[in-house]
């Protein structure tokens, strides 16, 4: 839920730029930036034929060589702007070429060679502008070197037209690093007027839903409803005629605070989402999936099951058997209430986009498991666990998904799968007392029963704690099922 609504955010206003071939001259610089007035060598123009034709060879390197070399060639003979121009058509290569980073420091070294030329600040905001497409699940570092790229522009050019975008740019950067409190500071700023101002409503709904991942307490609930409600709602006694993106992400982000709120949130989470799935205009397919989800869940949670399937429909067009399974594992989890009701509807809208996209690396193995593909995931999830033999999440996730298996001899070989994880932890750690309380869930579901409470009281003998508060409930729980006396059931303190 989270890492899709700040992609959502972005998506609304991509910085990437496009990277279409150069021209035959290569002169996409000079169509951009004033030509300069200065008259270079012969051989410069020698040197610019020579890299038009390694480029249209689809020698990037050697074109950009003989840019560099043309542009030493016209700096030392004073045609400083043509040797300029000739450094913005060697990084244009490069961002054509897809080497955004690469492109991005030629064209901040370009424009720091040249800070009084009147085509500096565009070029150095350019090696903002291509930096920022490499940026989507970019490391820290990358963020950093960023933002020092958006201190040097504003630094250098702040009266620039191009310093007012970088401003703005940093505002983005915010919501990129999850400095949720900072975002919304610098998105409330931003008056009706502001060009920025429907990016701004869409930053204000991306902040709160941010801080509610936090801590969706009922006070941080509440602050985000006193914020995003009047901007879904203008006219506070009727909804939107037409609904804006940043209105539907705003309703998302209610909504899905609203789910853990209790069974008056339940229901605030499913009039929401009705009035803005049902509304004009039509909402875009991934928002829509994502709601419709949510919905299901909060349906689910609020017993009014002669509904959930029309909604299922609209988040899943997948045929009925897939719909029916993904309903009947999503009732349980609910029903169960194994985590909060905004994880388990981010969970499933996430299942369904993946089983919708059908292209690419194709749906996750838990995607699969939850539509009942049980053999499509046990596939998937043994050739991870053969290619990652040493790694213990392909392990576990193997154990998990021969678990969730109809077939009793899939459920005996989880249990192998956990007896074995667990000997590969160390006694007494996390993981190893959740591989014990996996395996006696298993040993109970195969109908293993006296294995189960022989296996129960040694863990009881070996390690009393049995995991302290984390894990306590689960042996209870399974202490209950196996009929322990009530003596039995209550686990020691760590």
């Amino acid at each position: 839920m989270r890492r899709f609504l700040v992609a959502i955010a972005w998506g609304v206003t991509a910085v990437a730029m496009a990277q279409g071939p150069l021209g035959a001259d290569l002169d996409r610089a000079a169509d951009r930036y004033p030509l300069a007035a200065t008259v270079a060598p012969d051989e410069v123009d020698t040197l610019a034929a020579q890299a038009g034709e390694h480029y249209r060879a689809g020698r990037i390197d050697e074109a950009v060589a003989a840019l560099d070399r043309g542009a030493a060639v016209a700096f030392r003979s004073g045609a400083t702007g043509r040797s300029f121009e000739l450094s913005l058509t060697a990084a244009e290569a490069l961002r054509a070429a897809g080497r955004a980073a690469d492109s991005a420091e030629r064209f901040q070294q370009a424009a720091l060679r040249n800070p009084s030329d009147p085509r500096a600040a565009a070029a150095h905001h350019t090696a903002l502008t291509t930096l920022a497409t490499s940026l989507d699940g970019a490391p820290a570092e990358t963020l950093d070197a960023y933002e020092k790229l958006l201190d040097q522009h504003e630094a250098t050019w702040p009266e620039a037209p191009t310093a007012a975008a970088a401003r703005w740019e940093r505002v983005e950067l915010l919501a990129r690093r999850g400095q949720w409190d900072a975002l919304l500071e610098a998105a409330r700023r931003v008056g009706p007027s502001d060009p920025h101002a429907d990016r701004a409503g869409e930053l204000v709904a991306v902040a709160h839903n941010g801080l509610l991942a936090r801590e969706n307490s009922a006070e941080r609930f509440e602050a985000a409803r006193s914020d995003l409600q009047p901007r879904i709602l203008a006219d506070p006694t009727s909804w939107p005629k037409r609904w804006s993106a940043g209105q539907r992400m705003a309703a998302l982000v209610l909504a899905q605070g609203a789910m853990d709120q209790g069974p008056d949130g339940v229901e605030y989470a499913r009039r929401l989402l009705r009035q803005a799935l049902s509304g004009a205009p039509p909402p875009e397919a991934a928002w829509r999936r994502r709601a419709a989800a949510t919905l299901v869940v909060a349906t689910l949670a609020a017993g009014q099951t002669d509904e959930v399937g029309a909604w299922m429909k609209l988040a899943h067009d997948g045929g009925p058997a897939e719909i029916e399974r993904l309903l009947t594992a999503t009732h349980r989890r609910v029903l169960a209430r194994e985590g909060a009701l905004a994880a388990e509807a981010s969970r499933l809208a996430d299942t369904v986009a993946q089983l919708a996209a059908g292209a690419g690396a194709g749906p996750s193995v838990r995607a699969l498991a939850d539509a009942g593909r049980y053999d499509e995931a046990t596939q998937a999830a043994a050739r991870r666990a053969a290619e990652r033999p040493n790694d213990r999440s392909a392990q576990v996730e193997y154990a998990k998904t021969l678990a969730q298996s109809p077939d009793a001899a899939d459920r005996e070989r989880a249990l192998a799968g956990w007896r074995a994880i667990e000997a590969r932890c160390e006694p007494g750690s996390p993981d190893w007392f959740e591989a014990r309380l996996q395996r006696l869930r298993l040993l109970v579901a195969v109908g293993r029963r006296d294995d189960a409470q022989k296996l129960l009281a040694l863990t009881r003998v070996l390690a009393p704690s049995l995991g302290g508060k984390a894990r306590r409930g689960g042996f209870e729980e399974l202490s209950q099922t196996l009929g322990d006396p009530p003596e039995r059931q209550k686990v020691a303190s760590p």
